[in-house]
């Protein structure tokens, strides 16, 4: 430990931040007690022996590190106000280019300088993302505006595995989000000064970005923008998935790739023009110099890419290792990664549950780790080449490429699966290809570019054609590699012991050959890595319980049902009738993924109405579907008519109701299909948003002596149609509330003749969804039937096993409910 205190030192800080994320709240008594000890303690400490300072180094380190992350996260006022969804007037400029997810609409961010509410004007200084929904007008950075807005907090999805869009967001240090209807209600006040650093930023990327923008394809003017100014917002989705699928999504983010390749060119280039001088070098260390001289492209690059956090964090990285160079303290590499740690995380504590920096940091460690063991056996391997000259010199910096590369994906690969849920196959062959015209003509040409623009527009109009060239070529490699059959494959989520059983089998491999307890050690990781294979294998396909979760996919539809068999059946999948976002691949898939299901038997639509149907789409893809129940109504939609296609290319059976009207078991359960009582109908044809609803798929799925009725969005007229032609007995358990608890469905007649002991709402959050309809809420409370919602509990699982009948929430664990 007093051989290396900054790595403990990292330690003790990273500590006290983890404490105080868990516990956010009750350390804010302590603050001035803590203080206060510090300071009466500090002379005594002063006089002590150098064991007892780097004692009191870790707990001023692990005292500091909480009080600055409580204070970090202390909830400011715009916050509270966006929780109760409230009205205000904002005013503020803003900070970075317009995204336009569709036309007519806009997605900005701008600091909020003042806002007027309760008739009381207050000033403030808080980012927040404002979106415009029609008629958004051209604004630019540096706009100042006026509007009246609606504020709304920052909502997840609350279910396993789901991704923490709110801490997400926390970490950039955006307070909120806010809406106008329409951009006709935006005044514009004209421009405004922004704050520094970002009017530097502006003024030095403006013209950048409007060669790129004037001189190029959309496509390589949005791609350029990503690599050298950070602005991802113009990268089309199909052209980001060729990097996913290939492993080179960071590429597209400004990040410790980008600023790992500008510091080694740099080196190379300043190290080769001060060893053609004779004098310098008898004069100066020339790797010294090098390094130095190499620190001002490194700033130079991370601000005119927009001092994106990632870029700020890779930069701090890299000026550290040219420190430790030019203190002859390069070998003491851990320190060093432990100093650029702990600096990032002193300007920044919560920068330390963000994905980049959990990223950037192991990637750095692993290749630090296992790069040098890696080379080695390389170099072993081709010991009988003799050859010299060019082509050594390109071997070498090949196998560079390769140990890199590959020490980074093997280090990393937990935290990629834990984070996005996909391994690319192709990864290392694509970085071979790739990268080398990425650091070796792309990025030099964007940055060539960029400096000559001031001088001449003609030659960084060359320079950056060139570099389209290049890019061109490179995107050409990377879809060859993406196109690939099985290029990349998606995979389940780890927890955190996996995690820890995973780099503990490294640890084991590392030092095989080098303790003497290693053969123990191994043995024992590979018998946990056994049992977490049995248990979950056990979970998913043998486990002897039913279990119904209604998932939380905001205004809409999803639920999983699990049979004890282990079939698994997907009842509608949730979406959004506008916008980008799939809620099957973002929502539900990853919730499949953390409880290890590769593999969904049934998928069911209720109606094709997108908040039922949107999110089946990615599920039909890639979790193998064997059949796909639905009431045969067509509507002419392009994500009806996608899934179908999928439907088709992956041959997945189709049943409709007159094929289901005897019902199925399926491992000891007993599926019935209540309503429509047969196929389409010319009237539900035409996709009218009632006769779709009224002719919702219903099931009815026994277990046990427990039923559970799913009803999609029947309306009245269509309850009292399924009452009339259903002559047994439809009583059941639990109800999925149709339509979301809309006044215009649940009537009395309904649920009298279903009497359910609980009800589950599957509704959206916020004031523009008032769901259950007070109505309903109250004819369900009158029955003695418990009320849950999606909004309010997040995921409900509902189990149901020999004298076994559980309900447990994700917000609010298990609950007693009468059995």
């Amino acid at each position: 430990m007093f051989h290396r205190p900054l790595i403990w030192l990292l330690a003790s800080y990273a500590g006290g931040i983890l404490l105080a994320q868990a516990f956010p709240t009750f350390f804010v008594p302590f603050t001035y007690p803590i203080l206060f000890l510090f300071a009466s303690s500090l002379p005594a400490v002063f006089f002590s022996s150098y064991r007892i300072k780097i004692y009191f180094l870790l707990f001023a380190c692990f005292s500091g590190a909480m009080l600055l992350t409580v204070r970090e996260n202390l909830p400011d006022r715009l916050e509270s106000l966006a929780s109760d969804y409230r009205k205000i007037t904002l005013e503020g400029t803003v900070l970075t280019p317009v995204a336009i997810p569709r036309e007519g609409m806009a997605r900005v961010e701008i600091v909020a300088t003042g806002m007027l509410h309760d008739n009381v004007i207050s000033s403030l200084n808080d980012r927040l993302n404002l979106t415009i929904y029609r008629n958004a007008p051209l604004l630019e950075t540096g706009d100042h505006i006026r509007v009246n807005v609606r504020l709304r907090p920052f909502e997840n999805f609350n279910n396993p595995g789901g991704f923490d869009y709110k801490e997400f967001m926390k970490l950039k240090g955006i307070a909120c989000a806010a809406s106008v209807s329409d951009g006709i209600q935006i005044t514009l006040l004209g421009k405004m000064p922004l704050p520094f650093p970002v009017n530097l930023i502006e003024k030095m990327q403006n013209p950048v970005r409007n060669l790129f923008t004037d001189r190029l394809s959309d496509r390589d003017a949005s791609l350029f923008r990503a690599l050298i100014l950070g602005e991802r917002q113009g990268i089309k989705p199909g052209t980001r998935e060729l990097f996913n699928r290939t492993g080179l999504g960071h590429m597209l983010a400004v990040s410790g790739l980008h600023i790992g390749l500008i510091g080694w060119i740099s080196f190379f280039l300043f190290t080769w023009v001060l060893s053609r001088s004779y004098r310098i070098a008898l004069t100066l260390d020339i790797r010294k110099a090098a390094a130095v001289l190499t620190c001002f492209p490194i700033v130079g690059y991370t601000i005119l890419s927009g001092l994106q956090v990632s870029g700020q964090r890779a930069m701090i990285m890299a000026l550290a290792f040219l420190v430790a160079l030019i203190s002859d303290r390069e070998r003491d590499i851990w320190s060093t990664l432990a100093l650029a740690g702990f600096l990032i995380l002193l300007l920044d504590p919560n920068a330390l549950l963000s994905i980049s920096f959990q990223l950037s940091f192991a990637a750095v460690a692993g290749i630090l780790w296992w790069m040098p063991p890696l080379l080695q056996k390389f170099r072993q391997n081709s010991e009988q080449d003799r050859k010299s000259g060019i082509l050594k010199k390109l071997r070498e910096y090949f196998m560079g490429i390769l140990a890199v590369s590959f020490a980074a994906t093997i280090i990393l690969l937990p935290v990629t699966c834990y984070y996005f849920h996909r391994i690319s196959l192709v990864s290392l062959p694509a970085n071979l290809t790739a990268v080398p015209i990425l650091g070796f003509w792309v990025i030099p040409a964007g940055l060539l570019s960029a400096i000559v623009l001031p001088f001449s527009q003609q030659a960084a109009t060359f320079l950056i054609h060139i570099g389209a060239w290049g890019l061109d070529l490179m995107l050409d490699i990377i879809r060859f590699w993406a196109n690939l059959p099985m290029a990349s494959i998606w995979t389940f989520a780890p927890n955190f012991l996996e995690i820890l059983l995973f780099y503990s089998l490294l640890f084991c491999l590392y030092f095989f050959r080098r303790v003497p307890w290693r053969k123990t050690a191994l043995t024992l990781v590979l018998a946990l890595i056994l049992g977490d294979v049995l248990f979950w294998t056990y979970g998913i396909g043998f486990h002897p319980s039913f279990e119904v979760t209604f998932l939380d996919v905001g205004q809409g539809n999803a639920a999983l049902v699990s049979f004890p068999g282990g079939k698994k059946m997907l009842i509608d999948g949730g979406g959004f009738g506008s916008g980008d976002f799939d809620v099957g691949k973002m929502v539900v898939a990853p919730f499949l993924w953390h409880n290890k299901i590769r593999k969904v038997d049934y998928l069911v639509l209720s109606h094709p109405e997108a908040d039922h149907m949107n999110g089946l789409r990615f599920i039909a893809e890639e979790f193998d579907p064997e059949e796909f129940w639905h009431n045969e109504d067509q509507v002419e939609t392009g994500s009806f008519m996608e899934l179908m296609s999928i439907i088709k290319d992956k041959n997945i059976r189709e049943k409709h109701p007159a094929e289901l009207k005897e019902g199925m078991k399926i491992d000891g359960a007993f599926v019935e299909i209540l309503h429509p009582p047969s196929g389409r109908t010319a009237d539900a044809a035409g996709g009218n948003g009632n006769s779709l609803n009224n002719r919702s798929l219903v099931l009815r799925i026994t277990f046990r002596g427990k039923s559970f009725l799913f009803p999609g969005d029947l309306e009245m007229e269509g309850e009292k149609e399924m009452i009339a032609n259903t002559d047994r007995e439809i009583q059941s358990d639990v109800l999925l509330v149709p339509h979301h608890g809309s006044k215009t469905s649940s009537s009395k007649a309904f649920l009298e003749k279903i009497r359910p002991q609980l009800s589950v709402v599957s509704a959206g959050k916020g004031i523009s969804h008032n769901f259950p309809h007070p109505t309903v809420q109250k004819r369900l409370l009158q029955m003695g039937c418990r009320v849950l919602s999606t909004s309010k509990a997040g995921a409900i699982t509902i189990r149901v096993g020999e004298n076994v009948f559980e309900v447990e929430t994700f917000l609010n664990g298990k609950l007693d409910i009468e059995k």
